[in-house]
């Protein structure tokens, strides 16, 4: 590894949290002196970090993080890239890390099913095996775009938070059977943390979520049945199969990303995106 190589961290975890605001002003004391960029999201119900600095950097983070007793051991993933893709630090305080649940999110935590992960070598062996299943997307549709699996459907929503209401009307329009085996993804995991148990208490059967996410399947596997691309949310944009930057830009209306060195054609006509200037390799 160069040693210029920016090391991007990810993860999350539903655990019990209190008092947040003192947390939050030592993350930030803390992260800001190590001199990390990116972001962290504190809730009751948990923590979602995506945070990016040199290898250094990145383990003084770590550390800085598991340090606190709820967040010993806390998985944060590991991808590199020539720059860091964020442009300053954030330590903010949510009702949620991830908008689902609302205001009940602190009450529905302990009483929520936990869904089985297998890992992105058993979702290749059961694709390649061509089990009856349903392989379900639950990324927003300009995700989608960039790439997903051939074998997904998708629910064609514009945020997490219709997620409920979508399956509510695919299952109404039988475009889902709660009697078929289930594997819900998403870029990180951190979304089908709370889809695959709410669709086990809805009275699906058998549901799973891919460990770690698309992106802890790129990594582990050959990507034998991705198609395209992946979005990621911060100034990559999206990333190859590799894991690497396309050098896609985002348009700035539709949130698409956008081929470098070309504009997207939204319904509104054509709008320009912001393009990340990748560093020269030399």
């Amino acid at each position: 590894m160069s040693d210029t190589a920016i090391i991007n961290l990810s993860g999350y975890r539903f655990t019990p949290m209190s008092d947040l605001s003192r947390m939050q002003l030592e993350l930030k004391s803390s992260l800001s002196a190590i001199g990390v960029k990116g972001s962290v999201l504190l809730a009751d119900e948990g923590i979602n970090v995506t945070l990016a600095g040199t290898r250094q950097q990145a383990d003084a983070a770590i550390a800085s993080i598991h340090a606190y007793q709820c967040l010993k051991g806390l998985w944060l993933k590991e991808s590199i890239c020539a720059f860091v893709p964020h442009k300053r630090l954030k330590v903010r305080l949510r009702t949620e890390i991830i908008a689902f649940d609302g205001s009940d999110s602190v009450s529905l935590a302990s009483s929520r099913p936990v869904a089985p992960a297998i890992s992105p070598e058993t979702l290749d062996t059961w694709l390649s095996e061509n089990r009856t299943l349903t392989l379900l997307d639950t990324r927003n549709d300009y995700e989608i775009a960039s790439g997903t699996f051939e074998q997904a459907m998708h629910l064609d929503i514009k945020h997490f938070r219709h997620f409920k209401d979508a399956v509510t009307s695919a299952l109404a329009q039988g475009k889902l059977d709660k009697t078929h085996p289930m594997v819900t993804f998403c870029t990180g995991g951190i979304r089908c943390e709370k889809a695959a148990p709410w669709l086990l208490s809805e009275g699906f059967k058998e549901v799973y979520q891919i460990e770690g996410g698309v992106i802890n399947y790129l990594q582990q596997s050959n990507a034998t049945h991705w198609k395209g691309d992946c979005f990621v949310f911060d100034d990559r944009v999206e990333l190859s199969t590799q894991l690497e930057p396309t050098g896609a830009g985002l348009c700035d209306y539709c949130q698409l990303a956008v081929p470098a060195g070309t504009q997207c054609q939204c319904q509104l006509g054509v709008h320009h995106h912001a393009t990340y200037e990748l560093p020269s390799s030399s």
